[in-house]
C-alpha cells in the first residue's frame, strides 16, 4: 500500500495535476482582490458588495496564497519534487560510473553515429592513444580488446543541481511570501525610529508576516535634501544614522537595507514647526506637522482652537492675484494658510519660510521647515534562498549545455596488414558539432585523416 502511494506521489501525472491546480489558484488570486496585496481595492469592494466578499472570505478566496488549500497543494508539490529528486540520484550515479561492461566493439556497437578508421603511425600503440585521450580530458577504461572513454563524466550531476535549484527557488519563494512584512512609515528630519510597530501608517495598515517578526531596524533621519534641476525633480538624498554611528544614504533607487529589511524612498513632504501664541504672548501650542502638500496637495493641522488648511509653493510668486510656483525648485518655499475656528474662516495669509501669520491677536510662527519622507518598508527572509536557487540553476544549465557529455569506443586492430585505430563516438547534444570535434581530435592524435 505504501509503495503504491509513493509511486502515485512521484508520478508525472501527479506533478501535472499539482502544477495545474496551483496555476488555477494563482489565476484566482489575480482575479479576486487579495486582502494582503490590494488592501484599498479590497476594502472598497467589501463596502460595495459585503455579501459577495463575505462568501469569498469564508472559502479563503480573498487570501488565496495563505489558504489551507494552497498550503496543502504546496506541501504535496514539495513531496512530489523530493521523491523525484530522490529517485534521480541512483540514475545519475549509475551514469557517472564506468564499469568494464560499457566497453564494446566500436564497429558494431549501436547508437554511435560517428565512426572512423585511422591508420596508426609506427611509433604509436594503444597505450599512446589512451594517454593522448586522457590528455584531452577523457576518462578511459580498457580491456584486452578495446577501450571506452567519457569526457565531462560528471555532467549528469547538472540535472540533480537543476532539480535542487528548483526546490530552493520554491522554498525561498514560500519563505518570502509567508515571512513578508510590508508597511509605510513617515519620518521627518531629526526624527529617530526604533522599529516600533505603532509608528507605521495605518492607512493602509501594515501587512504582518505569517512567519517571523516585523523589522527591527533603528536609525535617525540626519538630513533630507530634495534634488531638483531645471524644474524637474531628479532625486532625493536622505541620510540615516544607525545606532553604531554609521551614515547611510537613501536615494530614489538606492534603499537602506538591514537585516532582511529594505527602506525604500516613496514620497517627500514638508514638516514645518509651527507655534501659536495668544494675544497675551503666551504660547498655547506648537508642534512639527508632517504635511503632505507637495505637488499642489491640500493638507491641514490643528493648533489650539484653530484648524489650518495648508497649501505649499516650492518657489512662490503671486502674479495678477494668482498664487503659484515658478519652478519645482525649493527656491522660495511658502505656505498659503487658511485659519478656521468652529468651522468658520477667520483669517488667511501667506507664510514664507520662518515667517508668521497674525490674526485676531494671535500669531502663528514658523520656527523651522524640515522635510519628511515616506518609506516603503519590506522585509523578506527568503530572497537569499531564491538567489541561491537561481545561481545554482544557471550553473547547472551552463554545465549541462556547454560541458556536455561525449562518449567514445575504440580499438587498435590490423586492417590489411596495417595497424589502425577504430573509433565510434556520440554526444548528448550538438550531434554534428560533436562529430566534427571527434574528427579533429582523432586526426590530431594520430596525425592522419580518417578512412570511413
Amino acid at each position: 500500500m505504501l509503495k503504491k502511494m509513493l509511486k502515485s506521489l512521484r508520478s508525472l501525472r501527479f506533478t501535472i495535476v499539482l502544477i495545474s491546480l496551483l496555476g488555477c489558484m494563482f489565476i484566482i488570486g489575480l482575479w479576486v482582490p487579495q486582502k494582503d496585496l490590494l488592501r484599498d481595492i479590497y476594502f472598497q469592494w467589501q463596502a460595495s458588495s459585503p455579501k459577495l466578499v463575505a462568501f469569498l472570505d469564508f472559502f479563503q478566496l480573498t487570501s488565496i496564497y495563505t489558504s489551507w488549500v494552497t498550503l496543502t497543494l504546496w506541501a504535496f508539490f514539495f513531496i512530489n519534487l523530493s521523491l523525484v529528486m530522490w529517485l534521480r540520484i541512483p540514475v545519475m550515479m549509475k551514469r557517472i560510473e564506468m564499469p568494464l561492461a560499457r566497453i564494446a566493439d566500436p564497429e558494431a556497437a549501436p547508437g554511435y553515429p560517428f565512426r572512423g578508421n585511422y591508420p596508426l603511425p609506427a611509433s604509436m600503440d594503444r597505450a599512446a592513444v589512451i594517454k593522448g585521450l586522457a590528455g584531452s580530458g577523457y576518462a578511459v577504461i580498457s580491456n584486452d580488446l578495446a577501450f571506452y572513454g567519457v569526457k565531462n563524466r560528471l555532467s549528469p550531476l547538472a540535472s540533480g543541481l537543476f532539480h535542487l535549484s528548483f526546490f530552493l527557488i520554491l522554498v525561498g519563494g514560500l519563505v518570502s511570501v509567508y515571512s513578508e512584512f510590508i508597511g509605510y512609515i513617515d519620518l521627518a528630519q531629526g526624527e529617530p525610529f526604533a522599529g516600533e510597530l505603532s509608528r507605521y501608517n495605518q492607512k493602509p495598515p501594515p501587512k504582518m508576516p505569517k512567519i517571523g517578526s516585523p523589522p527591527h531596524a533603528a536609525f535617525t533621519i540626519q538630513s533630507v535634501v530634495p534634488q531638483v534641476v531645471r524644474n524637474t525633480p531628479v532625486g532625493i538624498s536622505v541620510k540615516l544614522v544607525d545606532p553604531q554611528g554609521a551614515v547611510h544614504e537613501v536615494g530614489i533607487n538606492s534603499p537602506y537595507t538591514t537585516e532582511h529589511s529594505s527602506f525604500v524612498f516613496k514620497h517627500l513632504g514638508v514638516a514645518p514647526l509651527f507655534t501659536l501664541t495668544d494675544p497675551s504672548g503666551r504660547e498655547v501650542g506648537g508642534s512639527y506637522f508632517k504635511l503632505d502638500v507637495v505637488n499642489g496637495k491640500e493638507d491641514g493641522f490643528r493648533l489650539g482652537d484653530f484648524t489650518f488648511k495648508a497649501y505649499f509653493f516650492p518657489d512662490f510668486e503671486q502674479k495678477d492675484g494668482i498664487k503659484r510656483t515658478k519652478t519645482m525648485e525649493f527656491n522660495n518655499p511658502t505656505f498659503y494658510l487658511i485659519a478656521e475656528r468652529a468651522g468658520q474662516k477667520v483669517a488667511e495669509g501667506i507664510v514664507p519660510k520662518l515667517g508668521s501669520l497674525d490674526f485676531l491677536g494671535y500669531r502663528l510662527q514658523m520656527r523651522e521647515m524640515p522635510y519628511w519622507v515616506r518609506f516603503y518598508v519590506i522585509k523578506q527572509r527568503g530572497l537569499a534562498i531564491v538567489y541561491s536557487g537561481f545561481a545554482i540553476a544557471s550553473i547547472a544549465v551552463i554545465w549541462r549545455l556547454i560541458f556536455f557529455r561525449r562518449e567514445i569506443l575504440g580499438a587498435v586492430r590490423e586492417k590489411d596488414g596495417v595497424p589502425c585505430l577504430l573509433v565510434a563516438g556520440r554526444s548528448e547534444y550538438y550531434k554534428k558539432l560533436a562529430e566534427d570535434e571527434f574528427a579533429l581530435l582523432f586526426g590530431k592524435l594520430v596525425g592522419q585523416t580518417p578512412q570511413r
